[in-house]
C-alpha cells in the first residue's frame, strides 16, 4: 500500500513480516521477571533456531535475556 502524504512516499506494513510481526507481539515479554512492571525494552533476536529477547527494566534496571519456551513451561523436576 502506497499513498503520497506533503511529498513523501508513505508505505504500509511489508507483508513478508507479518507473521514475525504478530510472533513478536504475542512473545514479547510483557512483565520483568524482578518486579512485574512491564519492560521498557523487548529487542528480539536470533540464535540460530532460538528466538530472544533482549529485555530491560527501567522500574528495576534489571536487563537479561528472555527465552520463549513454548506453550508450555518447562521445569526441572522430573515427570511424576
Amino acid at each position: 500500500m502506497t499513498a503520497r502524504v506533503s511529498g513523501r512516499v508513505e508505505r504500509g506494513p511489508d507483508r513478508r513480516f507479518a507473521a514475525d510481526a504478530d510472533a513478536h507481539r504475542r512473545d514479547a515479554p510483557r512483565h520483568c521477571p524482578r518486579c512485574a512492571a512491564p519492560p521498557a525494552l523487548a529487542t528480539e533476536f536470533w540464535e540460530g533456531t532460538a528466538r530472544r529477547f533482549y529485555c530491560s527494566c527501567s522500574a528495576c534496571g534489571w536487563t537479561g535475556e528472555i527465552t520463549p519456551t513454548g506453550d508450555v513451561a518447562v521445569g526441572h523436576e522430573p515427570e511424576h
